[in-house]
């Protein structure tokens, strides 16, 4: 008889003992998603991931996403014109600018390859329109680059455009690496098309190209005119490509910038 109230005890200090492992569990889980993610999407998106952690697959899963790249056209000719620290301060300036749009616009930023910007929509909070959230982005990014070169003019700082790639796909999402280092991160052949349509505005004299995939999404909502069928390595089939020249309707750029609850 006089085990009874030893053993409920016992069982009291575990259950007690779980709850506050599971509190400080959620409360490691709340940090570690701020911490991480708030950097690189907005905060909506960061209050989103926290309402629904399991849209958080870091282990890895496959989504539908839109892929983008950017990348300063004649960035080396530029950089040999201006002093380190003079560089230093205007590709800052410009990264902040161009990330302030793609955070506004929902997106999420991958990562910064010296003048270069790789980011996505789509991960880690999913999104139906991530196709027309990224076009969106990548002309407010051309509006505001205009504003820019105005200023630098006035600065007698070197003037310089962007290309930008989109392109729309499964991929797989999720942090890789290292066990030193691991990066939220997305990979496969969407990405590889995304980069590849970056490069390609070179040739064709554009400064904005999407793939057919993420034209097909888009198609009602946007301006675009045909350019080409290309060859992609990995595809058996080739590839048509638009060149992205505005929204069907500009108010959209306003209103893909409210919080995601307010769509």
């Amino acid at each position: 008889m006089h085990l009874y109230p030893t053993v409920i005890l016992e069982q009291l200090f575990i259950f007690i003992g779980l709850i506050g492992f599971r509190i400080l569990t959620e409360e490691e889980n709340v940090k570690y998603i701020r911490s991480t993610f708030s950097k690189f999407v907005s905060k909506d998106v960061v209050d989103e991931l926290l309402k629904n952690p399991d849209n958080l697959n870091l282990g890895g899963s496959k989504r539908d996403i839109t892929i983008f790249f950017s990348d300063i056209r004649g960035f080396t000719t530029m950089s040999e014109k201006m002093g380190p620290e003079e560089l230093v301060q205007f590709l800052n300036q410009y990264l902040s600018e161009m990330t302030e749009i793609i955070i506004e616009f929902k997106g999420t930023i991958d990562k910064y390859m010296g003048d270069a910007i790789m980011a996505f929509w789509g991960a880690p909070v999913p999104l139906e329109d991530h196709a027309y959230y990224g076009c969106a982005a990548g002309l407010a990014q051309m509006r505001r680059l205009a504003t820019l070169k105005e200023e630098w003019k006035s600065l007698d700082l070197p003037q310089m455009d962007i290309g930008i790639g989109l392109n729309s796909g499964p991929a797989v999402v999720g942090n890789m690496g290292s066990s030193h280092r691991m990066d939220y991160t997305c990979m496969g052949d969407t990405i590889n098309l995304g980069s590849r349509l970056e490069g390609t505005n070179k040739e064709y004299g554009t400064h904005i190209i999407i793939s057919e995939y993420t034209y097909e999404k888009v198609k009602d909502r946007v301006i675009a005119r045909e350019l080409d069928l290309i060859k992609v390595k990995g595809k058996t089939q080739p590839v048509r490509i638009y060149e992205l020249l505005d929204l069907v309707n500009e108010e959209d750029l306003k209103l893909l910038r409210k919080p995601l609850q307010a769509n």
